[in-house]
This record gives C-alpha cells, structure tokens and sequence, in this order.
C-alpha cells in the first residue's frame, strides 16, 4: 500500500475520534445545564431564597388572538308596543293610558337629594329606577353637577287634582299644552323623576338645559338607563313641549338606543294614534268642564307647590273641584284601561277657551308667551308642565311640614 495513503487514513481516523469526543463533551455539558436549571427552579419554589428568576417563554401575536374576546350583544329593537304597566318599556302616551288603580309595588324613595322638608309620594320611585337614579346623581356631582330631585310618583287621583283645577283656572287650550289627563301621566309608572338645580331655584323649566346639571343629564342620562322624555323639537310626535328635566327609566340597552338613534318611544315603537281614537271625546267629561263665570279661589295650603305667579299648580287646594265642591265626573272620559275606546256620541270639543265662560284669572295670569313654538319654547313653570302633568315642583317658597305626616323629612 502507498505510504501516502496510510498516512491519509490515519489522519482521518483521528480526526472523527476527536470530533466524537468533543461532540460527546458538547452533550454532557447541555444535559448538565439542563439539570442545573430544573434545580434551580425547584429549589427555588421549595424554598423561594435562590437567585435564579424564570423567564417564561415569549407569548406570540399568533398565541394572543387564539383568546376569545367578549362583546357586548346587539340591541334587539321590540317588534310591537309595550303596553305591560309592570315593565320599564312601558308605553304610555294620551291613547295608551294606564289603569286607574295602578300602583307599582316596589317603590322607594331614592337616596338623592329632594329640596323638600317633609315626606311626600312624590319622593317615590320604582326600585330598579330609583337604584339608577342614585348612580346618575352620584356620577353627576362627581363632575361636579349638583342636582335634585322634584317629582317621581304621582298617582291616578293626584294627576286627576291636577289637571282639573288646571282646566279650572287656566282654561282648556292652555291646560292641554301641557298637562296629561289623569291615566295618561308616565308619573303614574314610577319610572320617571322631574329633576332641578339650585341655581334655577328648583323650579322647572325649559332655561335647565341652559345650566351645567342639564347638559350633563342631556349627555349622560343613558348611561344610566334613563332618557329625556320629551325632547326638543319633537312636540309634534309626543304630544308635549319640550321637557329637559323630565327624565323616565327605560334600562342601559333601550336608552343607550335611543340615544345613540335620536329616538323618541313614539318613533322606537312606530306609534301613530289609531284612526278611530278621538281624544277630546274619550275624556270630554274632564276637558270640557266648564266652570261658573265667577268661580272661587281654592285655599293656599302649607303643601302647595306654586308657580312663578303664585298660582297654585300642585298639591291639595283646589283638588280638581267644581266651585261648589264637586269634582267633575269622568268615569265616561277613562275607562281606565290601556287602549281607551271613544264614546258612541262624543261631546262636541270646545275647541276656542273664548267660547267658555269669561274667566277673570286666566288672561292675567296664564295667557302662554307670545313667543312659545310648538317645540316647546314656553318654561312651562308657569302651567304646572312636567310631562304636561302640572307638577312644576317649585319649592322656593319653603313648604310646612304636614303635622298629620310622621315620617322622617326627606333630605
């Protein structure tokens, strides 16, 4: 054999045994890494005082977007008209109204504040309602808008007092702008709260939206479930003038809807009135009633709650009487369900108050300003407006607490 090629193949033997051993140093030295690691973390979760700290693997973009993400579900509009009085979409307007005897069962008295110094109905609200409206006021003084409650919950008897002696005193043209015919008062629900600030003395008006509290409630009650009733420039489609105190529960979803869709409930529930509905025929007996041409002034009481002129707009005085004592007769103007039907033969409407018997107070005291426009550009305080319920709730003039009312005063 040539000696060069021995020489070749020995070299090359060397070599691969070399190689070997540096491969097999190369492994012993992995595997003691390895093994020194694993004792490094066990050591370390056994008794927490090594100088080892883990580093976990690198999470990749691929890894994160393996994680569901939850959504909020889409808002699923209702397909037909609420009319379950019991439910906080309820719809009630001037055709839809609500049982006589309806009362909500589970009413309290929200933790807010109420520029009252004694208790009254009007501090009550639905608990679900009231449980919202206390997390509005909270959020709202938070940025640093104080408000204050005025009228929650009004029964079917005291919308009755209200609108009678507002018919008796103001005349029916006026009264109708504004106030709701006893059934017909979203108050009745105990899902709604007139709401003021100090700084328009409580009273309620339309010059609220003008205030820091009503742009914050304009911009952020439904966050909290709750929407404007009655907005403005709608006064065409719900029947009211424009009313940016007057605040009614619908929960988040509805709200947040409405909101987001500049919706009133009558456009969210495709509401138009039902051809055969005559309103000033199905509650004639209260819209109509005409008073003596020399009626009686009612007595002012410690609880009247009274307009910028003084009149008196809520409360017990007046009590929807006649002069003579009586209260008009409107078990044929309400049947007190949910859809009122017209009565066979209608009483013709009054459809001019100067066809009435000449009133002394109304065109002093209560003619609407010439500038009012059918969105509700007229305050309202001045006809107990409020859901066209007559409730202004102003209480500057500090009320005396009922004597015959044990209660704890409301703060």
């Amino acid at each position: 054999m040539n000696k060069k090629v021995v020489i070749i193949l020995i070299s090359a033997i060397l070599v691969l045994i070399v190689s070997g051993v540096i491969f097999a140093t190369l492994q012993e030295g992995s595997a003691s890494s390895l093994a020194a690691t694993s004792d490094a973390i066990h050591n370390n979760n056994d008794n927490n005082d090594g100088d080892y700290t883990y580093i976990p693997p690198t999470t990749t973009q691929e890894d994160t977007n393996t994680t569901p993400s939850v959504t909020e579900a889409p808002f699923v509009p209702a397909t037909e008209i609420d009319l379950d009085p019991t439910s906080i979409t309820v719809f009630v307007n001037k055709e839809y109204a609500l049982p006589i005897d309806f009362q909500p069962e589970d009413m309290v008295t929200p933790d807010i504040y109420f520029n009252l110094s004694y208790y009254d109905d009007r501090t009550l609200m639905r608990k679900e309602a009231a449980d919202a409206i206390e997390d509005l006021f909270a959020a709202a003084k938070e940025d640093g808008c104080s408000l204050s409650g005025v009228s929650g919950y009004r029964s079917y008897q005291r919308q009755k007092k209200i609108f009678t002696n507002n018919i008796i005193t103001k005349g029916k043209t006026h009264t109708l702008k504004y106030s709701a015919v006893p059934g017909t008062s979203e108050h009745q629900t105990g899902l709604v709260m007139d709401i003021s600030c100090a700084s328009l003395g409580y009273d309620l008006n339309d010059n609220f939206i003008d205030t820091p509290e009503g742009q914050w409630v304009a911009q952020n009650a439904y966050r909290f479930g709750f929407i404007v009733r009655y907005p403005d420039g709608k006064a065409a489609i719900t029947g009211y003038s424009y009313e940016p105190w007057h605040i009614r529960y619908v929960g988040k979803a509805l709200a947040k809807y409405l909101y987001e869709k500049d919706l009133t409930l009558e456009e969210y529930y495709n509401y138009t009135p039902s051809p055969d509905f005559d309103f000033e025929a199905v509650y004639a007996s209260l819209i109509n009633y005409k008073p003596p041409v020399t009626p009686t002034t009612p007595p002012i009481t410690g609880e009247d709650v009274l307009d910028e002129n003084g009149e008196v707009i809520d409360g017990e005085a007046g009590e929807g009487t006649t002069p003579d004592g009586t209260i008009p007769d409107d078990t044929k103007g309400n049947n007190g369900g949910k859809t009122p039907t017209p009565s066979p033969k209608p009483t013709p409407a009054v459809e001019d108050p100067d066809d009435e018997p000449t009133d002394p107070e109304e065109p002093v005291t209560t003619t609407p300003n010439p500038d009012d426009t059918e969105d509700g550009s007229d305050t309202g305080t001045d006809d107990g407006s409020s859901n066209g319920d007559g409730d202004t709730g102003n209480t500057t003039a500090t009320p005396t607490p009922d004597p015959s009312l044990t209660q704890t005063p409301v703060q």
